[in-house]
């Protein structure tokens, strides 16, 4: 069997489902014009960090275990949902005041770039993304049908460190990009209306995906 197509495949795939619009995409942007380019690629870390926790599950064969789980599976959907919420919820009131920026997900976010706020904005990209009913969904039965049943040691390597500089290249660029000073001074100009968009956005997806069956 020749691997390098198959992991060509799998880098593409993955591209297309990072690149889709999402809860991940929303931290990650939230969070970049709240607190400039240090803690946006603080939290496009986290997500990296729980995209590579979620490649190696799925490798391991655990993702099929949590699918047929189904209370596990549901639990997992249902903390993503609530937590969506929730930081919906602190952009919408963070949209209703004149001056200060969008939250962290644990409390208000400091532009210092101390520790905490690092670790904060880490914690949020990771805990978004390791809950996240869409990526729970693409590594449990997309990355699932895509990896071969019995493939050599090299290849575990390989997707493990092709999703890895996928996943950090794509969302701290995503960072990046929302942190230039032409895009802070624009969302400056309409923060509170962003803010009450992409909170009505989270909120919304949240209370979807809680509503589902």
């Amino acid at each position: 069997m020749h691997y390098i197509p198959i992991l060509l495949q799998i880098a593409v795939i993955y591209l297309v489902a990072a690149a889709s619009p999402g809860p991940n995409f929303f931290m990650v942007t939230q969070l970049s014009l709240a607190g400039r380019r240090a803690l946006g690629a603080a939290s496009a870390l986290g997500v990296c960090t729980a995209s590579m926790l979620w490649v190696t599950v799925a490798m391991l064969g655990l993702a099929a275990v949590l699918q047929r789980l189904e209370w596990l599976y549901t639990g997992v959907r249902i903390a993503g949902a609530l937590y969506l919420v929730y930081f919906g919820l602190k952009l919408l009131r963070s949209s209703a005041r004149a001056q200060a920026g969008p939250p962290l997900a644990k409390g208000a976010a400091p532009v210092a770039h101390d520790a905490a706020a690092w670790l904060r904005a880490y914690r949020s990209g990771f805990v978004t993304c390791v809950t996240n009913p869409k990526s729970c969904a693409f590594w449990t039965s997309v990355f699932a049908a895509m990896f071969p049943a019995h493939p050599p040691f090299w290849f575990y390597g390989a997707v493990f460190a092709t999703i890895g500089s996928l996943s950090a290249c794509w969302y701290c660029g995503i960072a990046f990009m929302f942190a230039t000073e032409r895009t802070q001074r624009g969302y400056r100009k309409l923060r509170r209306p962003i803010d009450a968009l992409c909170g009505a956005a989270l909120v919304g997806l949240g209370a979807k995906l809680v509503a589902e069956r």
